[in-house]
């Protein structure tokens, strides 16, 4: 069952990623036609992210907090990792070179 539009590949598997902690497996349709992006409207690079129905209720949980998240971050900054100090975005919880905890609160 169709569970979220990605706005594109990095956010899909971005989401993908966050649901395989939570043991749900997603299947990504349409995360390669970025490739042709010249030839297709920007609504094509969008990607579907599907779920078994059984994960559904579940899955929509994770992305109502994930969508939260996005709204409550836009006016935080990015933080630096202390492990590896590169720049991760806000809404990362986990520095996305090495994986480390974010150390802000």
């Amino acid at each position: 069952m169709k569970l979220y539009k990605a706005a594109n590949s990095n956010e899909a598997y971005f989401i993908k990623g966050l649901m395989e902690e939570y043991k749900i497996k997603i299947k990504l349709l349409g995360e390669n036609l970025s490739v042709a992006i010249g030839g297709i409207p920007i609504e094509a690079i969008q990607v579907d992210l599907l779920v078994h129905k059984d994960q559904l209720n579940k899955a929509k949980t994770i992305i109502n907090k994930y969508e939260n998240e996005l709204k409550n971050n836009t006016t935080k900054k990015n933080w630096i990792c202390s492990h590896c100090s590169n720049s991760n975005p806000p809404t990362f919880d986990l520095c996305w070179n090495c994986n480390q905890l974010s150390s802000i609160e």
